[in-house]
């Protein structure tokens, strides 16, 4: 994951120039930001002890997308590729530990690896046939294909068709405690997703992804190979997103087609990576605090609001959630993040 090989002199040079573009316009010093990353995991760490069950709820699953935003922004964010794929790898996870539960009793611990496995060879057959695609062809190219996936799925007898697959978790363990252990599960899978994304960035691979992103032409007549570097990209947000679809299958206990490949989620993801900034592996840890808290707040105090004499629909916050979307895509294009630590070059337009 660290080196490109081989390199040529050509690709050194595409690697040099995007290195040296990120590295000269960093405005804060190199231990800030890790350290906030660091505060924010120390700083949850005993509240799956602490909290009440609704907020415990509520932080599992700001880590649920954590996990799949960090994934989704290896080849979004640093690649300059918007795609609706993570919930597409999401629901290949979730359907296979949900198989594997049903058909062999499996619990969670055994079920994640498979499930990022088969996330990982959807991704592996999606890399092929679209990452020659570019710009809105490829982002329409996914959501096409994440309606595909939906109604094959539906109609697949063996995953239970429409009705979906119910997940069975032990019996011997209260509701208090079966949410610390998902919370705990969680926190400890986005912080690995969030040190594989730290590494990204750091490395060969992370600065040929932001040559991609600037200049994809350019790179490659300097000799980054970038079919090779996006595939890469979306096989590891893959087995991110399908591992965590693997626990996320076992935390809900029930999935169906339509919940499991949700374009909600596909657009939270995007949503939480433009809000915490993109191409920074800080940016899906702030944007999934805002984008997950901000919606459950909406969502419990909308529906209360009289307005004019007349009452606000649940859909409102999702039209909020747009309107924030729209002003971060034109004003603050580099998010939360690229207001502490300055960068330039291309971003995506969504």
């Amino acid at each position: 994951m660290n080196d490109i090989k081989p390199a040529t002199p050509t690709e050194n040079i595409a690697l040099a120039q995007a290195k040296s573009s990120a590295v000269a316009t960093r405005s804060l010093p190199r231990w800030v930001l890790p350290a906030v990353g660091g505060a924010i995991f120390l700083a949850m760490a005993p509240l799956g002890y602490l909290s009440g069950l609704g907020l415990l709820t509520t932080l599992t699953s700001i880590l649920f997308y954590v996990i799949v935003a960090q994934g989704w922004n290896l080849l979004g964010g640093y690649g300059g590729y918007l795609n609706f794929g993570a919930a597409l790898f999401v629901g290949a996870g979730a359907y296979m530990a949900a198989w594997l539960n049903n058909s062999f009793g499996w619990p969670v611990w055994y079920t994640l690896i498979p499930g990022a496995l088969a996330a990982v060879v959807v991704s592996v057959i999606i890399g092929y046939a679209t990452l020659r695609l570019r710009s809105h062809y490829f982002a329409i190219f996914t959501l096409i294909l994440l309606f595909l996936a939906l109604t094959i799925v539906k109609n697949t007898p063996a995953l239970g068709g429409a009705t979906g697959l119910f997940v069975r978790v032990g019996n011997d363990i209260s509701s208090r405690d079966l949410a610390a252990l998902f919370f705990y599960l969680m926190l400890g899978l986005s912080l690995i997703a969030t040190v594989i994304a730290y590494a990204v960035e750091h490395s060969n691979f992370g600065y040929a992804l932001r040559a991609i992103s600037e200049d994809e032409p350019a790179a490659q007549v300097l000799g980054v190979k970038t079919v090779q570097v996006k595939l890469r990209a979306l096989v590891i947000g893959a087995a991110l997103g399908g591992t965590a679809g693997a626990a996320w299958a076992f935390l809900t206990g029930y999935i169906e087609p339509t919940g499991a490949f949700s374009v909600k989620i596909a657009l939270d993801i995007v949503l939480v990576c433009v809000i915490g900034g993109l191409g920074s592996w800080l940016g899906p840890l702030i944007g999934s605090f805002i984008v997950v808290g901000l919606e459950q707040f909406l969502r419990v105090t909308l529906p209360g609001v009289d307005l004019f004499g007349f009452d606000l629909p649940n859909e409102t916050n999702r039209l909020i959630l747009g309107v924030i979307l729209i002003i971060f895509a034109l004003f603050i294009r580099r998010g939360i993040v690229g207001l502490l630590n300055r960068r330039r070059g291309r971003q995506i337009s969504v």
